[in-house]
């Protein structure tokens, strides 16, 4: 694993810590910002806190490091939702559990979420989901216009990443943020992130942006970042990487789920002249589909966002995403070849100069492998259809480069909550016994505030060695994640969402995916608005989860509708 380079540490520092006369180099951080709520973002659960947190009353500020809100659905380009898929069976073959049956149930989601998906429906006829589109179809017809809304309560910081954090003993007392203007002619994300990412971190302006740092103290803060930011740069206690067994919290943390930068091909109706160059790289191919003469047209419907039929034809549009078979020795644009975040010692040593907490050669790595598959893919086309015809769509994604805003995350920083509290595997899965379910649940949490449902779904590194059991993918109930998930042990005032959650590396791989972010988000986001209200604690809001059920199940279910009839016993 590359360390961080800390050259620029001591210069960077100064902007915050020097005295007044010294601050010439870089721009001075502008006069305190304050609201009640205070959401490090980027992903889908952190937008879902946003608008939960107004929507209850509560100032709120959202940082978002790009200009698209709405996370995994959004700027890293995964708007083929994933919704649970599997069933639970008998040795005979009896269904005991549809638990994608369950998961999909209307009563089951989130309504906003729900609502929306409902209205844009699979305009690409992807057959990974029932519902694969457009970024900019839920961008812009629902997402934005639920911000402007809340306008008067949300105010979202865009192309904002989090530099600093102050903390005060048990309480984070405010973020310091770098925001970037674009300069007059520079087009926007035009280079790829791990050319830029330096300079969105640094406070000083550049020859492409202009910045201002600024300094926003809250009540509550949400850590609902994709690379889990707040919790390395406060110092909380926090898990990264994959545990030995779920009873320990002594992780690997350089052993975690692959990374994938997606990105969108258009297919024209006749060869396009001057394609671009890329570097070609190795272990490209069909992954687990290389036997398959009909590999090629599966993949570019996997998860189309314009388009219908079986086959390609002009004017679609082919989102990708496909991952890499370790058994056959390729695959697509999926990165398992290096882990992206640094390790918790080299994310320390990076405080004073943070940059994100990732491993910029990683990210390079990942960006030139998803060029090399576009090239690669498209030169692989069917007889009928000359490679020429199709070519990276950057405007699908908001992008002069042609790749997602950023990578999708399957795993960061994560939370230990309240008490050492940390959502295990264990809670989301039963055993079959004597071909009968014993519960038609995972644990059921007394103080459960959001729903979960998906099998665990591990992608693994390359040449890295996992304990056993990682190797499995594992059918889980629909489940229940606790407002335990949701804090952090060593601050007061310090919520998480998403992929932050208190949680062990097992249990991400199942609660990662976009209906139980945004459950997890509208939970706690709703538990942040009583905080900032009530002046109480996180350990405060475990004790009184009865009442913040309440509060919660207007805006996400927190119980499961199952099917009837149904004994308590089976809970």
């Amino acid at each position: 694993m590359k360390q961080v380079d800390l050259s620029l540490g001591v210069a960077i520092v100064t902007v915050f810590l020097a005295p007044l006369a010294s601050l010439a180099e870089a721009p001075r951080a502008t006069d305190a910002a304050r609201y009640d709520v205070v959401i490090a973002g980027g992903s889908t659960a952190a937008l879902a806190a946003a608008f939960s947190a107004a929507e209850e009353g509560a100032t709120v500020a959202l940082l978002e490091p790009t200009d698209w809100i709405g996370g995994q659905l959004t700027s890293s380009a995964v708007p083929a939702v994933d919704e649970a898929w599997h069933k639970i069976t008998a040795s005979d073959g009896r269904v005991l559990l549809d638990v994608a049956a369950v998961a999909r149930d209307p009563r089951n989601m989130t309504p906003f979420f729900r609502d929306a998906l409902a209205a844009i429906g699979n305009p690409g006829g992807g057959w990974v989901s029932r519902y694969c589109f457009e970024p900019r179809r839920l961008l812009d017809g629902f997402l934005e216009p639920r911000e402007r809304e809340l306008a008067g309560r949300l105010t979202v910081y865009r192309e904002t990443v989090v530099k600093q954090v102050e903390t005060d003993g048990r309480r984070v007392t405010a973020i310091v943020a770098v925001r970037r203007t674009p300069r007059d002619g520079v087009e926007g994300y035009d280079r790829l992130p791990s050319q830029e990412l330096a300079d969105w971190y640094s406070p000083a302006d550049s020859s492409r942006f202009t910045k201002e740092t600024l300094r926003i103290e809250g009540d509550i803060f949400i850590d609902a970042t994709e690379w889990g930011e707040v919790l390395a740069l406060a110092d909380a206690p926090y898990l990264q990487g994959a545990e030995p067994t779920e009873d320990s919290l002594d992780g690997d943390d350089t052993l975690g789920q692959a990374t994938v930068y997606c990105f969108v091909q258009r297919m024209h109706d006749r060869p396009i002249d001057d394609h671009p160059s890329y570097q070609p790289v190795a272990g490209l191919g069909y992954g687990p589909y290389h036997d398959r003469a009909d590999a090629w047209s599966l993949i570019w419907t996997y998860r189309r966002v314009l388009g219908d039929g079986p086959t390609a034809s002009a004017g679609e549009l082919s989102l990708q995403n496909w991952g890499y078979s370790a058994t056959v020795g390729d695959g697509g644009n999926d990165y398992p070849f290096g882990y992206l975040f640094v390790t918790r010692d080299a994310a320390a040593a990076a405080r004073d100069d943070w940059r994100g907490g990732v491993d910029p050669e990683v990210l390079a790595a990942a960006e030139a492998r998803a060029l090399a598959w576009h090239d690669w893919f498209r030169h692989a086309a069917p007889a009928a259809i000359d490679p020429d015809q199709i070519t990276l769509d950057g405007e699908a994604l908001g992008t002069h480069h042609g790749l997602a805003k950023l990578p999708y995350i399957r795993d960061t920083r994560r939370s230990i909550g309240v008490d050492g509290f940390v959502l295990k595997l264990d809670d989301l899965v039963a055993e079959v016994e004597d071909d009968t379910l014993p519960r038609l649940t995972g644990t059921k949490f007394r103080d459960r505030v959001a729903l979960g449902a998906y099998a665990a779904d591990i992608h693994p590194l390359v040449g890295y060695e996992y304990p056993p059991d990682l190797h499995e993918n594992h059918a889980t109930l629909p489940f229940y994640l606790p407002l335990r998930s949701l804090t952090n042990d060593g601050f007061d005032n310090l919520l998480v969402a998403g992929k932050t959650m208190a949680q062990t590396f097992l249990a991400n791989t199942a609660t990662r995916l976009h209906p139980i972010e945004w459950s997890s988000g509208t939970a706690c986001g709703v538990v942040a608005a009583d905080l900032a209200e009530s002046g109480a604690t996180a350990a405060d809001a475990c004790k009184d989860f009865e009442r913040l059920r309440t509060r919660i199940a207007r805006y996400t279910p927190v119980d499961w509708t199952l099917p009837e009839p149904i004994s308590d016993d089976m809970q």
